[in-house]
């Protein structure tokens, strides 16, 4: 496996199967994959012939679109580093993408001295300042990275009944 299919892998596993929960944001969701992504997926590449039903995607259904929609369009195989990239990645399926920029921008300017302006884009200079953290400041970013993520969890209405596997998740990284 490479790079790109061992972090997708990861996160699947993370997310798990099928799940109806009227109570938790964008349900249902398969392995991850939200109604709303799947029907924006299928739009683009209707001779794939995807399933429309989100209970009848399979793991290579998932992994594809995780590949297109996820991994590839927020330049994820642009960050050098295996762990960043799975943590950025594996945040960016969890929640909104344009939010966890915004934090790991906050991050890198607090503990990377870097004056990112947190906009939520991850363009060049998102990419250029993730990938000038020295190797000996990587796992003070990644704990900095880790408790604003746990912090903007905490805020999140279902924290009461998630919060325990969202800190676990968070904390994998």
């Amino acid at each position: 496996m490479n790079r790109k299919q061992n972090i997708i892998h990861k996160t699947m596993l993370a997310e798990g199967g099928f799940v109806s929960a009227p109570s938790r944001i964008d349900q249902p969701t398969n392995i991850g994959i939200t109604a709303p992504t799947l029907a924006a997926f299928n739009a683009r590449h209707p001779e794939l012939r995807f399933p429309t039903r989100v209970a009848d995607i399979a793991p290579t259904h998932a992994e594809i679109i995780y590949g297109e929609m996820y991994y590839d369009a927020r330049h994820i195989d642009e960050i050098r580093n295996d762990r960043i990239a799975a943590a950025i990645f594996d945040m960016g399926v969890m929640s909104n993408f344009k939010n966890v920029v915004k934090l790991v921008q906050r991050t890198l300017n607090t503990v990377c001295d870097t004056t990112l302006a947190t906009d939520g884009i991850m363009g060049p200079h998102t990419v250029c300042a993730i990938n000038a953290i020295p190797a000996n400041a990587i796992d003070r970013f990644m704990a900095a990275l880790k408790a604003a993520r746990i912090e903007y969890l905490r805020a999140l209405p279902g924290w009461a009944k998630f919060g325990t596997g969202w800190t676990l998740r968070t904390n994998g990284y």
